[in-house]
């Protein structure tokens, strides 16, 4: 398949363009706004957890975890994570091995950046959609069983079922991977309905003006990378349907 020029021009190479540009878009547009100060006096911990009690979101935990960006809510264990480089957790560690001691660095103070704010904003806005039982969430999650076969089984299964001419098995492996697809265009309403609570959320906080517009823009970033992997799944099934149906003719 990676040999096949329709698959390099039609899938391949549009997909490296648009993820491309969609990263692109994130990391710039995020790190010119985490030189910005929100003027939150809470560090970005502190400030997930007020903004969740705000809220009346008690029960939602609050969790570091590692990684760029990595920020996520998780409906099942009710527990937002915030990233290392959102939180910016201090360094690792270090064993002193004259003095025998195992020594921390300072964290870094309180700053909040506005593209710290704006993130952290973002995923509680995913813990009020789970609370309130948003219709958009409720669908994305049932389809969640569906798209992780289709994201890992059902590629092998066309592919399978193509080589060996077993219609059936490509037909399921088509199904499901469908499936895959309509879970990136479910998750467009939850991400965009995440972050026009997120905006509205740092208003509260007296974010206006350019520093609002920032948060959005952050956010705005954020949800190109959503709709580049919805148009590239698109495009990925649509190669393989046509493979399908050119097998059949």
């Amino acid at each position: 398949m990676l040999f096949d020029p329709i698959y390099i021009v039609v899938v391949l190479l549009p997909t490296i363009a648009i993820t491309g540009w969609a990263a692109y878009r994130v990391r710039s547009t995020y790190a010119r706004w985490d030189r910005v100060d929100s003027g939150i006096g809470q560090d970005p911990m502190a400030f997930a957890r007020y903004l969740l009690d705000r809220q009346g979101l008690g029960n939602v935990r609050v969790e570091p975890t590692p990684g760029h960006l990595t920020d996520h809510y998780d409906p099942r264990g009710r527990v937002l994570r915030v990233s290392s480089s959102v939180a910016r957790a201090p360094a690792a560690g270090r064993y002193d091995p004259l003095e025998q001691t195992l020594g921390f660095p300072a964290p870094p103070g309180g700053r909040l950046s506005v593209a710290s704010a704006a993130v952290i904003a973002h995923e509680v806005g995913h813990a009020l959609q789970h609370a309130q039982n948003d219709p958009a969430m409720a669908l994305r999650q049932a389809i969640v069983p569906v798209a992780q076969i289709g994201s890992s089984v059902a590629p092998w299964l066309i592919i399978a079922g193509l080589i060996f001419n077993l219609t059936g098995l490509a037909l399921v492996g088509l199904v499901f991977f469908a499936g895959a697809v309509a879970f990136t265009f479910a998750t467009l309403p939850v991400e965009f309905g995440a972050s026009n609570r997120a905006v509205a959320l740092v208003g509260q906080f007296g974010m206006f003006g350019e520093r609002q517009d920032g948060a959005r823009q952050v956010l705005r970033a954020a949800g190109w990378t959503y709709v580049a992997g919805a148009l590239t799944a698109l495009l990925t099934f649509l190669y393989y349907l046509s493979l399908f149906t050119g097998r059949r003719d």
